[in-house]
């Protein structure tokens, strides 16, 4: 009996740090920023074509996945003695592009206008968001690097940690994340949560919102 409770014990743990949309990951206060810049720093901000930040979400239980890409408006990585010591992300989260209704194009337009609106990320009022390293670990399994760092949407700032396969060569820094998760609530996000008075659960979003970065920088 012990043992078959242990075993649901984990399992429960594991699911817990899960999502349908990601590796969940906590948030905590953000931290300050220190920044390592010598007169053999290596600075890198051109962005490579090809570079976004994927994007998920869906309803409660995992219901009608949404999924598109958000395109970076500007970045910074220094290198120091071959390891990256600094990044700042800066993403335009008016490139939001919505690629779950194949060719709906009418819905596709739809879901992006309420994405951008109030209701949601508000980007009138809050055009970018910003990711902005504030260490850097080794990494585990099939991942080479631990980054932890804060992440502002909307006027929330949080901190928090995920894997990353981080490559530095001579002409070009590259960063691809793993599909991690964050509550939405943790930075304000709150339309149709759970338990909101008069929201039929067909209408509720789930709490998690994916990323993936998959970011590639030249100097």
């Amino acid at each position: 009996m012990k043992k078959i409770t242990l075993v649901a014990l984990v399992f429960g743990a594991f699911l817990a740090s899960c999502s349908d949309n990601g590796k969940q990951v906590e948030a905590s206060d953000a931290v300050a920023v220190e920044t390592v810049q010598t007169e053999k720093t290596v600075e890198y901000k051109t962005i490579k074509n090809g570079s976004y930040l994927d994007w998920r979400a869906s309803h409660l239980g995992g219901a009608q996945p949404r999924f598109g890409k958000m395109y970076v408006q500007t970045a910074n990585i220094l290198v120091n003695n071959g390891q990256v010591s600094n990044a700042t992300i800066l993403v335009d989260m008016n490139t939001m592009t919505v690629e779950s209704f194949g060719d709906d194009k009418e819905s596709a337009t739809k879901l992006a206008g309420h994405l951008l609106s109030p209701d949601l990320f508000n980007t009138e009022t809050y055009p970018t968001s910003k990711f902005e390293l504030t260490s850097i670990g080794e990494g585990a399994g099939e991942y080479t690097s631990s980054i932890t760092g804060n992440l502002t949407i909307l006027d929330v700032t949080k901190n928090i940690t995920f894997d990353a396969n981080v490559s530095v060569s001579d002409n070009e820094v590259s960063i691809m994340s793993e599909d991690f998760a964050i509550t939405r609530q943790d930075w304000g996000i709150i339309y149709h949560t759970e338990g909101d008075e008069g929201v039929s659960s067909d209408y509720v979003i789930a709490n998690d919102i994916g990323f993936t970065i998959n970011v590639t920088l030249t100097k």
